[in-house]
């Protein structure tokens, strides 16, 4: 049976209460959501002036809303924009936990922990293996693969459950998004932030649909996918966050495109799309397909590896005019 977010909640309770709480906890969910909601509302229970009766943070006082906030100078995020967290943001973490605080904690917060370079990584090893008291540190990823496995070792690993997906579709109805967009992005990976910014794009709708015209000839292994990655895609999807749209999209119509081609009992993620499954799994095989989402699967390690995204387009637009040809194990 998976646990709630309000049974970690309970779980968090207790440790506190009975002063049990680790110096380092890594929270592990497929999808963003709950990770950073859950990191502040322990900050909050840490910090609240007015606890309820069972313990828990009021969520009005002054402190909890200067966590709301990000006001608190005992509660920081740290949240790359850019591809990697370097060992120059882990050296400004050093810098803030050699500080003292103004409250009895500080708690700091590696939001994508995944994205940190072996240097930052180690960087960090370093506070992990010499604990300052009253001082808790929390990473998040969505690939906990990708974490270096001496990292691992020194944390508390929890978890979280999925989101419900019902609640993150209406979550993304109410910033403004219509019913089919709101479907295909509450499947991404993209925490609310990102979404929110995504809400102010007044082209998205077309810069998707220009991505719905291209990966079927991507997936077909035709020849004009190469240019159109230059033609059509780069223009549209311009910065990290749009050139991670792109990649969590062909994520998914591959995933759905598996679905449809083998027929498999499980809800397209992105249904519209289905006229354009139909045709493009009839006319590959099971073989090509299975490379294909192989080839898609790998593009996070490159784009992790420092590889530009324009690159890893255009040799997956290669590689899968080389799988139409035959030329694929």
């Amino acid at each position: 049976m998976e646990i709630t977010i309000k049974q970690l909640k309970t779980h968090f309770q207790n440790l506190i209460q009975q002063d049990e709480l680790s110096h380092a906890y890594l929270f592990v969910e497929s999808v963003r959501a709950n990770a950073l909601p859950l990191a502040q509302w322990l900050a909050q229970r840490l910090f609240c002036d007015h606890l309820t009766t069972a313990g828990f943070p009021c969520g009005q006082c002054h402190e909890c809303q200067r966590i709301i906030e990000g006001n608190n100078p005992d509660y920081l995020v740290l949240n790359s924009t850019t591809k990697t967290i370097s060992v120059d943001d882990t050296r400004h973490l050093k810098e803030e936990l050699s500080k003292s605080g103004y409250g009895s904690w500080r708690i700091f917060v590696i939001e994508d922990a995944d994205k940190m370079t072996i240097p930052a990584a180690n960087s960090l090893l370093k506070f992990l293996e010499e604990p300052v008291s009253q001082v808790l540190i929390i990473l998040t990823t969505t690939q906990e693969s990708q974490i270096l496995p001496t990292i691992r070792s020194r944390v508390q690993t929890m978890m979280l459950p999925e989101p419900d997906l019902t609640q993150r579709v209406q979550s993304l109805s109410d910033l403004g998004f219509n019913q089919e967009l709101s479907q295909l992005l509450a499947q991404t990976t993209l925490n609310q932030s990102q979404l929110a910014e995504l809400a102010e794009d007044e082209q998205l709708k077309e810069k998707i649909s220009s991505f719905a015209q291209w990966w079927p000839r991507l997936a077909l292994g035709d020849a004009l996918a190469f240019p159109q990655v230059q033609t059509t895609i780069l223009p549209a999807f311009k910065g990290n966050l749009l050139q991670d749209l792109c990649q969590e999209m062909l994520l998914i119509v591959f995933s759905d495109l598996f679905t449809a081609k083998f027929s498999l009992a499980q809800p397209l993620k992105w249904p519209q799309q289905e006229p354009s499954y139909q045709h493009v799994a009839g006319k590959i095989t099971s073989g090509q397909l299975t490379a294909s989402l192989t080839e898609v699967l790998q593009m996070k390690q490159l784009l992790h590896a420092n590889v530009t995204f324009q690159n890893v387009l255009e040799q997956l637009s290669l590689q899968f005019f080389m799988i139409k040809e035959g030329n694929f194990k």
